[in-house]
């Protein structure tokens, strides 16, 4: 009962800081691109921004399946409930880059730092555009450099699997990029859609992460893209419990 009356003002405060914690590392972003352009020292920042952003709401991360991550440059599908899936995957699976949706690029400092650490700006509703930002990024993946989207295209009100849309595993094709399931479970508890203060009368929960076996794309081509995409989700479908 003590921890879960600590709890509200811990979450407020929270709410309070965050922006404040988000505004300094996207400023550090911008700082290294533009004087050091180093991944690494890019990687280390999005690592202390996600890392805190669930430290100060309470948020623990358990991670199954790292060893299921293949070399060289991949593509994570992931099913998508919270802002603290993205905190928790990036924080927590190594170095790679989100696609994010257009509108947060607007946002000033946070917008900049994310076109500064090679975030794919997604414009959801502008499909020609989005396949230009997956076309310029086919170069990256094939030099090694990972990336994540979700399939479903949107948050999921609860912790179930929604219907895919065709993009990513079209990007995947083209790029000849392996692609690796990513299975969230528990961030949809704690700050789900529509909800602006996360862990609101909780002290404590905890992400898990299930990294699921790589599947290659290689042999697939855009007409079979169906086939793909059925096979990836009926890999992630049996983690949720409602139908799907």
């Amino acid at each position: 009962m003590f921890l879960k009356l600590l709890s509200y003002p811990r979450s407020l405060i929270g709410v309070i800081l965050l922006p404040i914690h988000t505004c300094l590392c996207a400023t550090a972003m911008i700082l290294v691109n533009l004087i050091f352009n180093n991944r690494k020292w890019e990687d280390h920042i999005v690592e202390f921004w996600t890392r805190n952003c669930c430290r100060m709401f309470g948020v623990k991360v358990q991670v199954k399946g790292l060893e299921n991550r293949p070399a060289g440059g991949f593509l994570y599908v992931f099913n998508h409930t919270s802002f603290f899936d993205i905190f928790a995957m990036n924080g927590w699976l190594g170095s790679f880059r989100f696609g994010a949706k257009i509108e947060l690029f607007k946002i000033p400092v946070f917008g900049a730092g994310m076109r500064r650490a090679g975030i794919l700006p997604i414009a959801r509703d502008r499909r020609e555009e989005v396949f230009k930002v997956y076309q310029a990024a086919e170069a990256r993946i094939k030099a090694g450099e990972r990336f994540a989207l979700a399939p479903e295209g949107t948050r999921q009100k609860t912790e179930r699997l929604g219907s895919f849309k065709s993009g990513p595993f079209i990007f995947a094709i083209n790029a000849k990029a392996p692609i690796v399931p990513v299975i969230v479970k528990g961030a949809a508890a704690i700050m789900p859609k529509g909800y602006w203060i996360p862990n609101w009368g909780v002290w404590s929960r905890t992400i898990t992460l299930e990294v699921l076996p790589a599947v290659q794309t290689e042999g697939y081509a855009i007409e079979s893209r169906p086939q793909l995409q059925e096979r990836v989700r009926n890999m992630m479908a049996p983690y949720f419990q409602e139908p799907v």
